[in-house]
């Protein structure tokens, strides 16, 4: 079964105060280099040109810059301790920049795998709601790898948010397109 969470804005909510403790406390950056980072967040402003009119300026507190190097990592690290509550429900997980993949291989009758990973779904939710961050149930897809009995016996027995999520014959995942196909 491969499961892949969609966020809504990831890059745009990234708290730029929690993102400082963690490069501090968890990643260890300090001095100079951390003075850098939080010169980097800070003081930041942004407004809209509308026909040649400028809007009013607006101080920026949440998110990391889209376009640039930094972006993608600066939110990679900000994203770091969700992999420590995935390891703790024993799912496997790949993560590049906001797309995050769990994936489980079971045998049909090992239903209870079905619920560590429900259980690590409604972590991963909780763990993003105190981070300021979305999970988006009606873009999360799911795909389970198997016989088409399988796949229609474990069809809604995922949740997230009371959204049933089914699998989908494709799924988008890092721009390409995963199909599955029978023999």
């Amino acid at each position: 079964m491969l499961v892949l969470l969609d966020l809504s804005a990831a890059f745009d909510t990234v708290d730029h105060s929690i993102l400082l403790q963690r490069l501090e406390h968890v990643i260890g950056i300090k001095g100079t280099a951390l003075d850098w980072f939080r010169s980097y967040l800070s003081d930041r402003y942004q407004f809209a040109h509308v026909h040649g009119v400028p809007s009013s300026y607006s101080r920026v507190s949440h998110g990391v810059p889209q376009g640039s190097v930094l972006g993608p990592i600066l939110f990679t690290l900000y994203m770091l301790p969700l992999g420590n509550i995935i390891r703790q429900h024993g799912i496997n997980f790949h993560c590049y920049a906001d797309d995050t993949q769990l994936y489980l291989s079971m045998k049909p009758e090992e239903t209870e795998k079905l619920v560590k990973l429900q259980t690590c779904l409604k972590d991963i939710k909780s763990w993003m709601s105190s981070n300021f961050l979305l999970l988006n149930p009606g873009k999360t897809e799911v795909m389970v790898f198997g016989p088409e009995p399988l796949r229609d016996r474990l069809d809604h027995m995922i949740t997230l948010d009371g959204i049933s999520l089914t699998s989908s014959l494709s799924v988008r995942n890092l721009g390409e397109i995963l199909i599955k196909s029978y023999s």
